[in-house]
């Protein structure tokens, strides 16, 4: 199966530790994504399923390669039943940190691969492995990607329920 990109948005949780200066950087921590529950991408991470292929990925600005905020290391807590990033923003990207205290920015979305997945009773779409791309700083608590990637595969479920009731039919004739 073709690995599907999704980002999934969620807002800025920061950790007690807040903003904090180290070595001329700023680092924090924030909830990425909660497993176990529906999120507005109708996405559901099945517990931890997200596999991780290093020790540090991206902190990016909107999901851009081209806007590099700092670098994010995120593990899977079991307590909290989510994906915790400390992060990581570097000194010289100043105005994103006081936008960040002022509270411009509140949101940050994770960004992933899947590529093994079902579908549960309400059509929300259980996430089962993926691998881990970056986290970035995001304005809005939308993604247009995420949705087109969620539709288009709403409408193969569909589709493969449509023809399991059609087999089901035609087997159903011949009993």
């Amino acid at each position: 199966m073709k690995k599907k990109l999704v980002e999934n948005i969620t807002s800025l949780q920061l950790g007690k530790n807040d903003l904090s200066k180290s070595e001329g950087d700023f680092k924090f921590n924030a909830i990425v994504a909660h497993a176990d529950i529906v999120n507005d991408n109708g996405f559901i991470l099945d517990g931890d399923v997200i596999e991780f292929e290093r020790e540090k990925y991206p902190f990016l600005f909107n999901h851009s390669d081209n806007e590099l905020l700092g670098e994010v290391r995120t593990h899977f807590d079991d307590t909290q039943r989510a994906y915790v990033s400390e992060i990581t923003i570097y000194e010289s990207k100043s105005d994103i940190i006081k936008a960040i205290k002022n509270g411009v920015y509140d949101s940050v979305s994770i960004s992933y691969y899947f590529d093994e997945f079902n579908f549960g009773d309400n059509d929300e779409l259980i996430v089962k492995h993926a691998i881990m791309c970056e986290v970035s700083l995001v304005s809005v608590g939308a993604d247009r990607d995420a949705k087109i990637v969620a539709n288009e595969l709403k409408e193969e479920h569909r589709a493969t329920i449509m023809a399991e009731n059609k087999l089901r039919e035609i087997k159903k004739a011949y009993e």
